[in-house]
This record gives structure tokens, sequence and C-alpha cells, in this order.
């Protein structure tokens, strides 16, 4: 069957890998094509006698596919790639010993040599989309490897390759075997995943199902976590211990919840790829609910291939959402700033802070930020209206004709900036009102004693009137 055929692809990975370490003999050597290149921006393309004319066509597609994979995982391959192109599965065999009892090869990676292959008279009955689907799909191999250090395991490389490739008749057959496997309860355990036997072993079930679970992961939490599941490959002690780190839920429960969600796969959802036909919803959410970081990040993985896709609408809306998050990352550095300055007692900065960062919430309309800075802003007002108000006092105490002022002035300016909890300011205050209360004192003192001394001199000049009067 040509299903299995296509299935097959990848079974020649491992053993063309461990031909390239074996001696060839004199035998195999005389009927080894001779190579010649053909350059492109991307790939050096080696075909053999006679083939110029695919390699020529080929050289037509293989930089776009480089450009679409490698924005897809936002990790270029090392160039020039190697792409040989065997004329037949004789002379590919006579290359690979290994594989020749191996049935429906058709193209292998081999990431040490940065190598695709790729043998022509196995591609005959494809068309133009299923052969650079086989560019892609082993292409993404090398990525992979190259961004999981190679600790990425067999069942996710081949269901993540799977999923970068353009639809093709063969995903409606996967998606009928994998109905067939679910009805008759034969799907592998997640455990199988680790097990080239068993999913190379039995690709009918293997292929469908890696990529099940990819399209699982991407729909349920997003492109942009499964490739940060890849990356966290690379320094974990296994799939499970990188699925948990990566989507903080145990492997157990993510089979679980991806064996539900299986149905609705089959009833359709298959034909749904968020590459193909990017679904931004999941990134307004992120907006939405203000996590734009997160949102940035997806958005700067999406937009590389939305331009190299073509899907200028969607692209339009992708490039709108960054700017929303860039404004909401903006917006979020000015209501920290505006904290930390309202923290330190810097009214003045902390008003022209939070309004400028209310100013970008409300354009965003994120109304929980809103009434946060709004808050913020009101807090800043009352500290420059508590520090007017000291300074005001300062003023007033000048004076000592409004020394009465100056102290109510100064009681309402500590009243509130121990309201706001600026001790500091609030001790200003108190201090110049217990200054002023000493200035007070100290001159009611003074008035006291200038009248007093004022009745001891009268009374003295009335004795010595009196005096006179008697002599």
């Amino acid at each position: 069957m040509r299903v299995l055929a296509r299935l097959a692809v990848a079974i020649g990975v491992l053993l063309a890998l461990a031909a390239y370490l074996m001696p060839v003999t004199a035998q195999a050597q005389a009927t080894l094509p001779q190579w010649y290149e053909l350059r492109t921006q991307r790939f050096a393309i080696l075909y053999a006698d006679g083939d110029l004319a695919q390699a020529e066509e080929y050289a037509t597609f293989v930089d776009e596919v480089y450009d679409e994979i490698t924005s897809i995982f936002s990790h270029p391959a090392p160039t020039p790639v190697t792409l040989r192109l065997y004329p037949n599965r004789r002379a590919y065999d006579a290359a690979n010993p290994l594989a020749a009892p191996v049935q429906g090869i058709i193209a292998h990676a081999d990431f040490r040599r940065n190598e695709v292959v790729v043998i022509l008279d196995q591609t005959t009955n494809q068309s133009l989309e299923e052969i650079k689907n086989n560019v892609r799909h082993e292409l993404t191999h090398i990525v992979l490897a190259d961004l999981s250090s190679n600790r990425l395991n067999v069942g996710f490389h081949e269901g993540i390759a799977q999923y970068v490739e353009r639809p093709s008749p063969d995903l409606e057959r996967k998606a009928a075997a994998l109905r067939q496997a679910l009805e008759r309860d034969a799907l592998l355990p997640w455990s199988a995943l680790d097990d080239r036997d068993q999913i190379y072993g039995s690709p009918q079930i293997g292929y469908p199902q890696t990529l099940s679970i990819v399209a699982f992961l991407v729909e349920r939490f997003s492109f942009v976590k499964l490739r940060e599941f890849i990356t966290v490959s690379a320094r974990s002690s296994g799939y499970r211990s990188a699925l948990e780190r990566t989507y903080g839920v145990p492997s157990t429960d993510l089979e679980r919840m991806w064996r539900e969600w299986l149905p609705s796969y089959l009833d359709g959802g298959f034909r749904h790829n968020a590459l193909i036909e990017y679904d931004l919803t999941p990134i307004e959410t992120l907006v939405a609910d203000g996590r734009y970081a997160d949102a940035k990040r997806e958005l700067e993985l999406a937009i590389p291939w939305l331009r190299n896709t073509q899907q200028n609408d969607v692209l339009a809306r992708a490039q709108d959402l960054l700017a929303r998050s860039e404004t909401g990352l903006y917006a979020e550095d000015l209501a920290r700033q505006a904290r930390a300055a309202l923290e330190a007692n810097d009214y003045p900065a902390a008003a022209n802070l939070a309004r400028r960062a209310l100013d970008a919430y409300v354009a965003l309309d994120n109304q929980s930020r809103v009434e946060t800075l709004t808050v913020y802003a009101a807090i800043a007002d009352r500290g420059l209206r508590a520090t007017a108000l000291l300074e005001r006092a300062t003023v007033l105490a000048g004076d000592w004709r409004t020394f009465a002022d100056a102290r109510v002035v100064a009681d309402q300016a500590a009243s509130e900036f121990l309201s706001l909890g600026n001790q500091e300011n609030a001790a200003r205050a108190l201090t110049l009102r217990a200054e002023i209360d000493r200035v007070q004192n100290l001159a009611g003192i003074v008035l006291l004693t200038i009248g007093l001394g004022g009745i001891a001199i009268g009374f003295t000049r009335r004795l010595v009137v009196r005096e006179a009067e008697v002599w």
C-alpha cells in the first residue's frame, strides 16, 4: 500500500546512519553514482548523471522550504544543507546496505552530516506538494536534533516532522488508520514514544498517533509551548520530565487528556493545523488577559511563518496584536516604575508615570490594570497635595502673625502623610508643628514676662509718686 510506503519513510534513518559507519564493499562502490553539485542559497544539491533536471526542480523550492521550517522553530539549521538525490533504490541500498531489506523508504535525514536524502524513483507518483513534504519532514528532523541536543525521542521527532507538512491525501489515510486503531483499542501507550521498534515497527499506528499527540499539544497549549518542550528536552532526563517541566502537568495526565480529546480530532479536527491556518484566538486571549510577554513570544514565532506562508490577513492581525503586546509591556514597565516611585515617596515622578501607564492601559482596554493605575495616580496626587501642604505650612511658619494657620496646615500635612504611610514626611510635618508650638510658647513666655515687667514698672512708679506726694 502507498500509505505504508509513505509512513515508512523514516525507518531508513536509523539503518542509514548505521550503514554510513560501515565499510562499503568493492561491489557496492562500483554501483555508487558519480555526484555532481548544484548550489542554492541554503542547499548543496548532489545529483547523479542524468538527474540535472530534477536537481534544478528541487532548487526552485528547497530554499523556500528551509525558510518555512527555520521560521517555524526560530532556529536556523547550519548551511549549506546537503540534499542528496539518489537516482533509484538500487543506488541507495548500495550506499546503505542495512536499509536494503526495508521496504517503502523514500527519504531520510542525517543530522550528523546535515544531510537530507531523497530517492528519486520512489517519488514518481507523488505530487509536487508531497515531494516538498519529504524535504520539510526530513529538514525538521535536523532542526529538532539541533534544538534538543539530539535528546528528543523518536515519537515526538516523527510527530512534529509530520505536523509541519502541508495537507496531502496521506492526512486522511492517517486519520482513518488512527480511527481503526482506536476502535480496536490498539493505540500505543505514551511509553512507546521512546521505543523505535514500536513506532517504526507499526507505522500504520505509530505515525498517525504521534502526529495526533503533537496536534493535541499545539491545540491545547500552543506551538510556542511545543517549541519550549523541544528545548527543555535538551536538559531533561527524559520526555516525561520535559513534558511536566514545560506544561506543568504530569505526562500521565496529558495522556489522559489526549485520549479524551482524540474523538474530536478524528471527527475532523485533524484537518486543522495551527501552522497552516494560523488561529490567533489563543494569542488574542493572552493579550486580553494582560499576558503581554507570552503573547509577544508566540507572535515573534508566528509572524515570520505567516510571512513565508503568505497568510496576509492573519499576518496583519498578528502584527496589530504584536503592537498591542509591546504597548502592554511598555505599560507594565511604566506601572512598575510608578510603584517604585510611590514606595520611594517620589510623588511627582509617580504621578507622571502612573498617568502615562494609565493612558496605555486605557488604549488597551485593560480594565483591571486601569483600576490599579487609577489608584496609583490617586495616591500620587494625595502625596503631591500633602507635599504642597507641608511647603505652605513652612512658609506660614516664617511669619509669627500666621503661626496659627501654619500649625493647622502642618497638622493637615502630617495627617495626609501618615495615611499614605510616609513616615519620613509625616515626621517633618510634626516637627514643624512642634517648632511652631515651641516658638509660640516661647513667645507667650516672653510676652508674659514683658507684661509682668510692665506691671512691676507701673507699680514702682506709683510708689515713687506717692512717696513724693507724702513729702
